[in-house]
């Protein structure tokens, strides 16, 4: 019998996560999209100083209970992360339970298209995020890509730098070791470099 797998959707602020992510996983699976949920949750709560509180703690609450019923079940999981705060928080659970670990991660070239990806997507009614989160988030993203990536059994990095178009294939990681490599830009040599040494 196949393991069961946690798949881990993960990037910056604008890079696409929610655009790309019922693509890439299985039929039947449903990437969680905490921002999507919080804003859907903020819009339906009453206007109040606790708020903003109360939409991410209903949110959280939400998702916590999606993960214990897929590991409960055995069911496979996908979820929508920043991957700059605690980013193997959720993943050692499903480890320990005999998951197996998919990490995908939308790279995207610079800040400032982090920003305006963020500020065209307000316009829309999207959710806004402070451009002080935005540059940290991007950082620490990368950073903890670059420190984790031998933790998950996959890893596929797509670069989806340009906007309208489908993410292009960096590369695919197996156990460490890399499996397939497309085109790999220069700009993840300074972002990413115990991984752009395997190449």
């Amino acid at each position: 019998m196949d393991r069961p797998f946690l798949t881990v959707v993960a990037g910056c602020n604008g890079s696409g996560k929610s655009s790309f992510s019922n693509a890439i996983v299985p039929k039947g699976v449903i990437p969680f999209d905490y921002d999507k949920n919080f804003l859907k949750t903020y819009d339906r709560l009453i206007d109040t100083e606790f708020r903003d509180v109360m939409a991410h703690s209903i949110v959280t609450a939400e998702l916590e209970s999606e993960i214990q019923d897929s590991l409960l079940k055995r069911k496979n999981f996908c979820y929508e992360t920043n991957f700059n705060s605690t980013p193997l928080f959720w993943p050692e659970m499903f480890k320990e339970s005999g998951f197996a670990l998919n990490l995908v991660f939308f790279c995207l070239d610079s800040v400032e298209e982090a920003k305006r990806r963020v500020q065209i997507r307000v316009e829309n009614g999207g959710h806004f995020v402070p451009e002080s989160e935005i540059v940290s988030r991007y950082y620490e993203g990368y950073r903890n890509l670059n420190k984790h990536f031998q933790y998950f059994d996959n890893v596929h990095l797509l670069n989806s730098s340009y906007y309208y178009q489908e993410p292009k294939h960096i590369l695919s990681i197996g156990k460490g070791q890399v499996l397939a490599v497309g085109h790999v830009p220069e700009f993840l040599d300074e972002l990413i470099p115990r991984i752009i040494c395997l190449t």
